[in-house]
């Protein structure tokens, strides 16, 4: 098995640490992507919301206790009860382009800078979980269903923890291609990661290349710039084994 490394070097703890603050897509249907977002206090995040229809920011086990911001052409409404925030792009106004920016405060005593970049697509959620914020438990609930099998996978990628059933396969020659290059391949019996290195570009339009390199992946995940072992970006793409057997 291959390690992926960074300049040359292991990926250190810390380094994935921070990895573990990008941002995990979600797609149970393209209409109703959830983009969820694993946090630590402080954070600095970034998620898409819609430039013409309602988009929803919420947080797993706490709740919004207050919020700066100062988005043009937005309205927000916090909802204090729920502690849900909700961005709505004002009629009288052209479709919002510049990335806006929110500052978070929540019940539990966290804090988060959200960048929120605007999109044309419709209604958007966003997803704020932090482990620090869950209920503490003497042994952590199993994850069920679909998408917990997925951010299962996304992580154990991350962390280079190799999950029951998976086996990894590494090319014999890393070969760059249209600004990527695939590193290995997680196989399991539901789900395979792809894991690729893409050149130093924006995340936007790394995702655009992804849904060329992997359309209809299930989930895509990308870390910090200058995180693959040549400098690029490390982005994985899950996709259904079912479907990559079909299309063979």
């Amino acid at each position: 098995m291959t390690q992926l490394t960074r300049r040359g070097n292991a990926i250190p703890r810390a380094l994935i640490r921070t990895l573990l603050l990008a941002a995990i897509f979600i797609w149970a249907a393209p209409a109703s992507a959830m983009q969820i977002l694993d946090a630590a206090d402080g954070a600095e995040l970034e998620a898409v919301i819609s430039d013409r229809s309602v988009s929803r920011v919420t947080l797993a086990d706490d709740r919004v206790a207050r919020v700066v911001r100062g988005p043009d052409g937005f309205a927000l409404e916090h909802d204090k009860s729920r502690g849900d925030l909700y961005l709505r792009p004002l009629e009288s106004t052209a479709p919002a382009r510049e990335a806006l920016t929110l500052f978070i405060g929540t019940a539990k005593g966290f804090t988060y800078r959200l960048r929120l970049r605007t999109a044309a697509r419709g209604s958007a959620q966003i997803l704020i979980r932090n482990a620090a914020a869950a209920p503490r438990a003497e042994s952590p609930a199993p994850r069920e269903g679909r998408v917990g099998a997925l951010v299962a996978l996304v992580r154990a990628v991350a962390l280079r923890e190799v999950l029951p059933g998976y086996v990894i396969h590494s090319p014999s020659e890393t070969s760059r291609s249209e600004g990527s290059a695939l590193l290995e391949t997680w196989r399991g019996r539901r789900f395979t990661a792809r894991v690729y290195e893409m050149d130093s570009i924006p995340w936007d339009d790394s995702q655009a290349m992804m849904q060329n390199l992997a359309p209809g992946a299930a989930a895509l995940w990308a870390a910090e710039p200058a995180s693959g072992p040549s400098g690029g970006r490390i982005v994985v793409a899950v996709l259904e084994t079912s479907r990559l057997r079909a299309a063979q």
